[in-house]
């Protein structure tokens, strides 16, 4: 490709993204002056800041990263199939990564254990209602179409959330309680990433083989 083509193509976004990406540094150096935090605690890994081993919080990164694939499938998914009929695919895997990025942030940035309850003054159970509920008014929008996928593994998802919440109220005769919590969670995020990845790898080929049928009609 030309240099004078490439150019043309990709200086709108390259604008666009710089200049979000310096919104966002501006943002974080007047956050920083105001509050006197040293403006490297934003940049820099939080294990070199706190001079921690390496290996901190190895299997909480391992989430994110899950969260983000699954997210990013299912973005990809829903930008490439159209359905079939009036099959609501594309809000379907639209709404999954929606909801797949807002769980992947709350762990990510810890929103409903110290963001909001700390910054905001919402109280941590609050936070957890409004999960619950657009949870729940996603499943009741798409039940129809769930239950005509791989749905085990999405309710073994939810299932291993749920039951790692239940955990953290259960005392444990070890002093690491937490670890079987985020065990248990870790199963969750597995099989939530398996289900929406598989979902979105199968609906994306669906759609190759229909597109290369009617091209050969």
């Amino acid at each position: 490709m030309k240099i004078r083509e490439q150019l043309k193509n990709i200086t709108p976004i390259v604008i666009i993204a710089l200049a979000a990406t310096t919104a966002l540094l501006s943002a974080v150096v007047l956050l920083g002056i105001e509050s006197g935090v040293d403006l490297d605690n934003f940049t820099q890994d939080p294990t070199a800041v706190m001079n921690a081993p390496f290996y901190l919080g190895f299997f909480s990164n391992i989430g994110i990263i899950l969260w983000c694939s699954s997210a990013a499938f299912c973005f990809l998914a829903s930008a490439i199939v159209t359905g079939q009929g009036n099959e609501p695919l594309r809000p379907f895997l639209l709404s999954s990564g929606l909801i797949t990025t807002m769980l992947m942030f709350d762990d990510f940035m810890l929103l409903h254990e110290e963001v909001f309850p700390v910054y905001a003054g919402i109280a941590e159970n609050s936070v957890l209602l409004v999960y619950i509920n657009l949870i729940i008014i996603y499943l009741i929008f798409f039940w129809r179409l769930i239950l005509r996928t791989e749905f085990l593994l999405l309710g073994m998802a939810f299932a291993c959330v749920g039951i790692s919440k239940a955990v953290a109220f259960i005392p444990m005769p070890i002093p690491e309680d937490s670890f079987l919590e985020d065990a248990v969670k870790l199963y969750g995020i597995v099989a939530w990433f398996i289900y929406y990845t598989r979902l979105s790898y199968l609906e994306i080929i669906q759609q190759k083989i229909l597109t290369h049928e009617s091209e050969n009609r």
